[in-house]
């Protein structure tokens, strides 16, 4: 029966002090501002810039606990904006966009400025102008080369093709 009586108070202490933190936790947690208690939840914007000019846009809810981990996660991102409840990230991606790898030409727009085209020259969907070439300059080859269109399938190809024609060059690049 000792063992009990004795029990019993060290029981009842423990429950009261469980019961008072418990209780002051909870306190503390309500005094916080609701931005403290409750997660963020932010539009995120993904833009990735290609090197042939095209751009993706990838738009999201992301619910954020931890800002540390948030911007951890986008380590590898710029950040262009920010405002509240909406943060823009861009990347840099080295490589040709998707579209351009499966269905990019090179080719001369009606100005005869070095283009992407989305698919043949001939069809005039420009994807990005890059400069004038000067035509006169041009040797016959070239010339029926840019008119049938480059395929670009990867990004070798890109990068032989601006060296190659940048010769030819006649104006500062294209701003579109």
């Amino acid at each position: 029966m000792k063992k009990i009586t004795f029990l019993f108070p060290i029981a009842a202490i423990f429950i009261s002090i469980v019961s008072i933190h418990t209780f002051a936790g909870e306190d503390v947690e309500n005094d916080k501002p609701s931005w403290q208690r409750d997660p963020l939840v932010l539009e995120v914007v993904l833009q990735k810039q290609y090197i042939d000019g095209s751009m993706e846009q990838e738009t999201k809810e992301q619910t954020v606990w931890s800002l540390e981990d948030f911007w951890a996660g986008y380590a590898d991102w710029t950040v262009m904006e920010q405002e509240e409840g909406r943060v823009v990230f861009q990347k840099k991606i080295n490589d040709l966009s998707p579209t351009v790898k499966q269905n990019g030409y090179f080719g001369l727009d009606e100005n005869n400025v070095l283009s992407i085209f989305d698919g043949k020259p001939e069809n005039d969907n420009v994807i990005k102008a890059f400069y004038q070439i000067n035509v006169e300059k041009l040797e016959s080859y070239r010339m029926d080369q840019l008119e049938k269109g480059i395929k670009i399938n990867k990004k070798d190809t890109f990068d032989n093709v601006m060296e190659t024609f940048k010769e030819f060059a006649s104006s500062e690049p294209v701003n579109d």
